[in-house]
């Protein structure tokens, strides 16, 4: 599977460059890294990092997303490959969208399969507790248990989700590209950029809570985040975390995101009956 490329600004004076079919990475004071675009999957790129524009094309022209955020998660981009020729299923996924009763038939199915992941979800997180987990919960009795394990501050809880959700969209989003489907036709979240995969991180949300509850209780606060006149953000240290646990779970992520898109495919094939 394709590796994730993260690149954190850490008083590092990190620069990137091309190089050929890699990047080269530079960090004050450390050897030279190279990244070879064949090996990656997606790029993450937090803070100051200075990067040239070759780097970002080469990057477009492999098909990978970059995505790009400050440490409180408040300011965000994704860059994708631009591609003037309509994607493979773009007619059929279209097709799915344009009238009330096929959208209702994928809210219904979303609505479901958003509900099997919260108990998956609650099961594990239970279980992890020492406590019985308990069976076919709903998405309303799921969102009052994970309540339960927020921090105080909900500014906290923003910040984390916020960078967990950034890195789920940046999986789902490549994920679609592969798949030829357009990451902005969704449903729930219509009209808006990255509207489908706004709507698959939404069906998967309970992952995001799951992650961020582990992030909280993993150890002391003021080791992951810091606030100043901004508000909360994530340290350095905070950042590996996220994404040493993300890494952890990106093979059985991916493979949901999978499943959901096969979903997708099967409603698609489901409306041309």
């Amino acid at each position: 599977m394709e590796k994730t490329l993260y690149l954190t600004e850490n008083g590092n004076d990190i620069r990137v460059q091309r190089d050929g079919p890699s990047v080269w990475i530079k960090t004050r004071d450390k050897a030279g890294q190279r990244a070879p675009g064949r090996l990656l999957g997606r790029v993450v790129i937090m803070g100051n990092v200075k990067l040239d524009a070759a780097s970002i094309t080469h990057w477009a022209e492999l098909g990978i997303p970059v995505l790009f955020m400050s440490s409180s998660a408040r300011e965000t981009a994704l860059t994708i490959p631009f591609n003037h020729r309509l994607l493979v299923h773009y007619r059929r996924q279209r097709n799915l969208f344009q009238t009330p009763r096929r959208i209702r038939h994928f809210l219904e199915w979303a609505y479901v399969r958003r509900e099997i992941i919260c108990n998956s979800a609650a099961d594990r997180l239970l279980r992890a507790m020492g406590r019985k987990p308990l069976n076919g919960i709903g998405v309303g009795n799921y969102e009052q248990i994970i309540a339960g394990f927020k921090p105080a501050s909900g500014d906290r809880w923003i910040v984390v989700t916020g960078i967990i959700n950034n890195l789920f969209r940046t999986l789902i989003t490549e994920k679609l590209l592969k798949a030829g489907l357009d990451p902005h036709m969704g449903a729930i979240n219509r009209r808006c950029n990255f509207g489908l995969a706004l709507d698959i991180e939404h069906i998967m949300g309970a992952e995001t809570d799951l992650q961020a509850v582990q992030f909280f209780r993993s150890c002391a606060d003021d080791v992951l985040l810091t606030k100043g006149k901004d508000g909360w953000a994530i340290t350095a240290t905070g950042m590996r975390t996220i994404a040493h646990r993300f890494e952890n779970r990106r093979k059985a992520l991916a493979n949901l995101v999978e499943i959901i898109i096969d979903e997708i495919f099967e409603i698609m094939r489901e409306i041309r009956k």
